[in-house]
């Protein structure tokens, strides 16, 4: 049978049995099993490729050249791209999201549903400085877009589907089901009622079940032996606070100027490979640490074998480099360059045509610095518990680089079992947080996007405009006079108008000027006043907008001029008029049109 005649008996179907809250919830249980399917063959193709082929096939013959492996994935993933993907384009970060929920009202291309399988796990799995995270956030999206385009579901319920795929991607990656919702919450959907938390849940916690039931479930820095927190340490947890919100400005701020800079390159996927891929490799040679995500060297900082982070580099020749004890400040150095460094290895990850994005990265510095802090204290005299700053020095990290706190408080929470942290992942997230928002305004996710106008999501005011458009409000129907014409036949035209507002046009059609009632009301009454020339008596309006411009300009334009009506040209001739009233009744409608429950 044709699957459009299955797809519209059943459409039939829910129609006359399922309400409109039902069948969303239907949909979101339905992207949460889909994205738990996909979440787990993700990791799974990671695990084989690293294990299989980067530490098994290329280990074993070209262990020398370890720092190359990435560049292999890298070419790989651009050649799939180039002659696998239609659009020879797989965009793979947040910013894609937010983008296609304020510009392209949630649509997102089929392509992002699996493209990211083969892209991300071939970048991660053979080294690349990134993580799944963003490719993993975009194909649950995906998922929600394309699903709900096949119902042909309204703008609202499509960007709640679109959520509920990206909540589900995060619960099945990292395990973690509060997260995934608070995530959306806080970066996505930021415009949602409490109401839209039942299908994201629903969907999140869907993610996890199947993730949990078809892959291995361990935690991702395995079971970790936390010491009680002391009031004690209060200053430090602080003082680690306003190290991570200060890095995380670092971070913000060089991820963009190097995406800046390799922006000529656009169109040039094998020069930028070349350029980035060659640093990036520099970059790991120097410090092997910034291989991979950076998990590893988080799991053997929390079991307390810093030590091994030299095994297999060029350190490893350097005389009692294995013998360094915990009061060495080698050890130290390294990390902290290590710190420095990862923001360019991932950026050059990314600009090589690598596939990944940046949680990770910001895990393995946050949890670096955690572990710097602590050890440098307790160099100079102090007893911290190392491990305890390592966890919630990632959660530090992730809150300034996201500006998402309850994300980065509960997703450390859930994915170390670190739940005796509580009060100190509070004060140094909220440190961070503060810290990082007193630099940048807006996090790593819309920095550009504002930058380039286009963070509509964000901002409702702004989205609501974008929906309602400038074409639909456009007044055509007053009355027009020429300027060719007299005070009489501004009379004639006002006898038709219920408006007081008049455009005067030339015998081709431009405009000319404008004329309000009040201009005139002293003259109307005087016959012996008809034959004085409108040119003589009209004048410029304050300001003249397009009829393409965006109904954002336009009130720019208002609140510039303090006027209420404005010409509109188009093709540079008379075309309307804007209202200012006009566009706040339909605002209005809108609001009240929107306010009713999608689910």
């Amino acid at each position: 049978m044709d699957f459009k005649i299955i797809l519209s008996e059943f459409l039939k179907w829910r129609v006359k049995h399922l309400s409109d809250k039902r069948f969303i919830g239907i949909l979101s249980i339905l992207i949460g099993a889909v994205m738990g399917l996909v979440g787990s063959l993700l990791k799974f193709l990671v695990t084989v490729i690293e294990e299989e082929v980067r530490e098994g096939i290329l280990m074993e013959y070209l262990n020398y050249v370890y720092f190359l492996f990435p560049l292999f994935g890298i070419a790989i993933v651009i050649f799939y791209i180039q002659y696998f993907v239609a659009q020879k384009r797989l965009t793979q970060s947040v910013p894609f999201v937010l983008y296609s929920i304020g510009k392209r009202k949630a649509f997102i291309k089929s392509v992002h549903m699996y493209g990211h399988l083969i892209a991300s796990s071939l970048t991660v799995g053979l080294g690349g400085s990134a993580g799944l995270e963003g490719p993993s956030v975009v194909t649950g999206s995906a998922i929600g877009s394309n699903i709900s385009q096949l119902f042909h579901l309204s703008h609202k319920r499509k960007v709640l589907l679109l959520g509920c795929g990206a909540a589900a991607a995060v619960s099945a990656l990292f395990n973690s089901p509060i997260s995934g919702v608070i995530f959306v919450l806080e970066i996505i959907l930021v415009d949602l009622k409490i109401t839209f938390l039942i299908p994201l849940m629903f969907s999140s916690a869907t993610a996890f079940i199947v993730s949990w039931l078809v892959s291995d479930q361990k935690k991702l820095f395995g079971e970790v032996s936390l010491e009680k927190f002391m009031i004690s340490d209060v200053p430090f947890y602080i003082l680690l606070g306003l190290i991570t919100g200060i890095t995380s400005w670092y971070y913000i701020t060089m991820v963009n100027k190097m995406e800046d800079r390799f922006i000529k390159y656009k169109g040039k996927p094998w020069r930028k490979f070349f350029i980035a891929g060659s640093l990036l490799a520099l970059s790991m040679f120097l410090f092997p640490t910034l291989y991979g995500e950076g998990y590893y060297t988080l799991r053997q900082i929390l079991k307390g074998n810093e030590v091994s982070l030299f095994n297999s580099s060029i350190y490893t020749h350097i005389p009692n480099v294995g013998e360094i004890t915990g009061e060495s400040w080698l050890l130290i150095i390294f990390l902290i360059g290590s710190v420095l460094i990862k923001v360019f290895a991932y950026s050059f990850t990314k600009l090589a045509g690598g596939n990944g994005g940046v949680f990770a990265p910001s895990l393995f510095t946050g949890g670096t610095l955690g572990f710097i802090v602590a050890r440098s204290l307790n160099n100079l005299g102090m007893h911290l518990p190392e491990k305890n700053f390592t966890l919630v020095g990632m959660s530090g990290m992730a809150a300034g680089m996201m500006h998402a706190p309850l994300t980065a408080i509960f997703l450390i929470a859930e994915i170390t079992g670190g739940y005796a942290l509580y009060i100190p992942l509070m004060i140094v997230v909220g440190t961070s947080y503060g810290t990082s928002h007193r630099y940048n305004k807006y996090s790593y996710f819309t920095t550009r996007l504002a930058r380039n106008g286009d963070l509509v999501a964000h901002d409702k005011d702004h989205s609501i405009l974008r929906d309602i458009g400038a074409k639909k409000v456009i007044e055509k129907d007053l009355e027009s006079v020429y300027s060719s014409g007299s005070i009489k036949d501004l009379v004639e035209a006002i006898s038709k108008s219920k408006r007081n507002i008049f455009p005067v046009l030339s015998e081709t059609g431009e405009l000319d000027g404008v004329i309000l009632l009040d201009d005139v009301r002293h003259l109307i009454f005087n016959p012996d006043k008809y034959t004085i020339p409108l040119s003589h008596i009209m004048h410029a309006p304050p300001a003249i907008v397009d009829h393409e411009d965006s109904l954002d300009s336009v009130m720019e334009h208002f609140d510039k001029t303090q006027a209420w009506n404005l010409p509109v040209l188009k093709d540079g001739r008379y075309y309307g008029f804007l209202s200012k009233s006009k566009i706040f009744n339909a605002y209005r409608e809108h609001l009240a049109k929107n306010d009713e429950d999608v689910f």
